[in-house]
């Protein structure tokens, strides 16, 4: 079984949980950006994977399955609208390249929940710290949101807008699988995510030295600001998105 998952601190707790699974051991696990997992799942390359949502957005693409996910039900932190000025001021908006997802989520908010109509620009490494000045600004995802924290005089929490328009949590990756896998396979790998939530704790102390972050900071993040129980109310959030984005098309 290859399994792709998400390489991000968000998903430590899960992958640590797979990683440490005796029962997964003779599965192959490979760690992705969010957009390299949606490729390897669509193509055949990962037979289940943890992937953004907004990548299969199409009834039917995918069967979403298991009880874990990455979602939030307040402010994510890392998935962010940085700018040097409000949103009224913002001319172009450039997007990070690592997750179809959060590019959906911006031009929804833009224009259903701002009444903003900027103009969007694909964005390069390296954009967070020298393309997001004057009237651009730059969605940006995922670790790198850290070492900008406090760089930009604006920033709009994009799953804390979400929650505010919609009234609903927010997913941004789920597992998904475009072909039956054993249903055993999904209960092991249940039970491996579980243990690995509850190792949370360890894995914030192995985090802290890989990010230079206090070691409370990331606790914090994992049980605070994601939660992973993929619950009715995240399921109805992820229904309302894909309408939208089936409505913007």
């Amino acid at each position: 079984m290859k399994i792709s998952v998400v390489s991000y601190l968000n998903s430590a707790p899960l992958v640590y949980g797979i990683q440490h699974s005796p029962d997964l051991a003779d599965c192959s696990v490979s760690l992705d950006v969010p957009a390299t997992g949606a490729s390897k799942l669509a193509s055949g390359e990962a037979d289940i994977a943890l992937v953004p949502v907004g990548a299969f957005s199409e009834p039917g693409q995918v069967q979403w399955v298991g009880n874990f996910c990455i979602g939030v039900e307040g402010p994510v932190r890392t998935v962010c609208l940085f700018s040097e000025v409000p949103l009224s001021k913002i001319k172009r908006i450039y997007l990070d390249p690592h997750s179809r997802t959060s590019v959906q989520l911006i031009r929804i908010l833009a224009h259903n929940h701002w009444n903003l109509n900027p103009e969007f620009i694909p964005a390069s490494v390296g954009f967070e710290t020298s393309s997001i000045k004057g009237e651009s600004a730059g969605v940006c995802i995922g670790d790198k949101v850290f070492g900008i924290e406090g760089r930009y005089p604006f920033c709009y929490d994009l799953a804390q807008e979400w929650i505010l328009y919609s009234g609903l949590p927010f997913v941004f990756a789920a597992w998904a699988v475009t072909r039956p896998v054993d249903p055993e396979m999904i209960t092991k790998l249940d039970q491996a995510q579980a243990r690995g939530i509850k190792a949370i704790p360890d894995i914030a102390r192995d985090w802290s030295l890989k990010m230079n972050l206090p070691e409370s900071d990331i606790r914090d993040y994992l049980t605070r600001n994601i939660s992973y129980p993929f619950t009715k109310e995240k399921k109805e959030g992820m229904e309302k998105f894909f309408s939208l984005i089936r409505n913007q098309s």
